[in-house]
């Protein structure tokens, strides 16, 4: 085999293949005679169908067939033996073969962007104090109480109360896509939450007996789910069963049945405990993506359209899957034209790039600074997510590896790794957004940035 590699662009290149006609005509021959033994022709015993009449009728089926595996194979020759790292399937030019003349095809290889990561030691960094909130304690426990509240047939009245539990069967559209989940359960309590942002509240005070009932209004534009903000509901609800709550009174004897404390107090501790350690990884987490878009900034170069194309899929897929579970039917949409998945990866595609630059500069950083993940490393994970799934580690590793799952399980551990080394070695400034009072120090620190 004879190859030549041409660079497109520091991200693509093009490799010319040439397959001599003595390597080419030996697997057409083996095609052939496969199929003389399977092949069923009336007037032929079996296996004993002339070849020239096979090639008569199946000569592009085979041909086709063969020109597939002299192209699989020889690439990924090419690619060992020449060490490209792909980064996207292979553009693979028309192919033909063509008898008694070399085989001959042509690919387009977007390979992956080389980088030599420069600054990325002693970045400047703000983080933000881990929060409470008191409400979110109040919160909290009412959740504990929602799951100990009986729920009892409703008596001596028709109309909803803000506190009832209702079963509904709804049909309609958010926007123009439809409705997935025709029976669901609204606590009329829930104003925030719910299956639809904005139902519980304007099902208050509706007949009990309600068939067919009309519900029409506009999400807001500041809804976390992006894809529902902004978007008009029309809907058509029958109440099919409605609930009214007995709840249990916040004492002591409350917080023995939650199972978490013996206190009324020390189950609110136990909360904002859990609370703070859970806003403490947010902070982590905004400190990363902080560091990640410095990173970005301080580090041009080019990243291949493919591999953005990659990262825009993935944000997509993340998004339906924030739509699916808002009971949007999502496969409806998409028949409909209402949600247009490349649409939508066009607009994710700066997101995308970012998202890009950043995995393969962290990449390039572990491999300068020697940053690797051990044997060890990666079974401590996988024990820790068997733990959260309530599985068995060994058997959990044995289906990641089955699945093709942990090159990438490995990989997610090594930017953590680099993460964290980088953030080791960031100049962090403690920062409170809410705070209104400037130190003098602060203050000409302040200043000297406007100068």
């Amino acid at each position: 085999m004879q190859l030549t590699i041409e660079d497109i662009s520091p991200v693509e290149k093009r490799v010319d293949f040439e397959i001599p006609w003595s390597d080419v005509a030996p697997r057409l021959d083996k095609a052939y005679n496969d199929l003389r033994r399977e092949v069923r022709l009336k007037g032929f015993r079996p296996g004993k169908v002339p070849r020239h009449v096979v090639e008569q009728l199946y000569r592009h089926k085979v041909e086709h067939d063969v020109a597939q595996e002299l192209v699989e194979a020889t690439i990924g020759q090419a690619i060992d033996e020449k060490q490209i790292q792909p980064v996207a399937p292979l553009q693979v030019d028309k192919i033909e073969i063509k008898s008694g003349e070399p085989f001959k095809f042509r690919a387009k290889v977007e390979v992956k962007s080389q980088v030599e990561p420069k600054d990325y030691a002693g970045i400047e960094l703000k983080r933000r104090p881990v929060k409470l909130d008191e409400e979110q304690v109040t919160s909290a426990i009412d959740g504990y109480r929602k799951r100990l509240t009986e729920y009892k047939p409703i008596e001596g009245r028709t109309e909803a109360q803000p506190t009832d539990l209702l079963m509904i069967e709804v049909h309609g559209r958010v926007g123009d896509n439809k409705i997935k989940r025709n029976s669901v359960g609204v606590d009329l309590e829930d104003k925030t939450g719910g299956p639809l942002p904005g139902l519980a509240e304007r099902l208050h005070g509706v007949a009990l007996n309600a068939t067919d009932l009309e519900i029409k209004y506009t999400l807001p534009e500041d809804l976390p789910q992006k894809e529902l903000a902004g978007q008009s509901v029309n809907l058509r609800v029958t109440v099919k069963d409605a609930r009214e709550k007995k709840q249990r009174a916040l004492d002591d004897e409350f917080a023995k049945d939650t199972g978490e404390a013996e206190t009324l107090e020390g189950l609110k501790d136990k909360i904002r405990e859990r609370l703070r350690e859970a806003d403490g990884k947010r902070v982590d987490s905004e400190l990363r993506a902080q560091l990640v878009k410095a990173l970005v900034a301080r580090n041009e170069f080019p990243v291949g359209p493919a591999l953005i194309d990659r990262y825009a899929t993935s944000i997509v897929n993340r998004a339906l899957q924030q739509l699916m579970m808002a009971g949007i039917d999502v496969k409806a949409g998409m028949e409909a034209g209402a949600i247009d998945v490349e649409k939508m990866k066009q607009e994710f595609r700066g997101e995308a790039e970012t998202e890009a630059r950043g995995t393969i500069l962290l990449q390039a950083i572990a491999e300068r600074e020697g940053v690797t993940v051990s044997d060890a490393d990666l079974q401590k994970r996988i024990g820790e997510l068997a733990a959260a799934r309530q599985e068995n580690a060994k058997k959990l590793r044995a289906d990641l590896e089955r699945e093709g799952q942990l090159a990438g399980l490995r990989q997610q551990l090594l930017e953590q790794k680099t993460l964290d080394m980088l953030i080791s070695q960031a100049k962090i400034t403690e920062e409170d957004p809410d705070r209104l009072i400037l130190t003098p120090a602060e203050a000409a620190a302040e200043a000297k940035k406007k100068r």
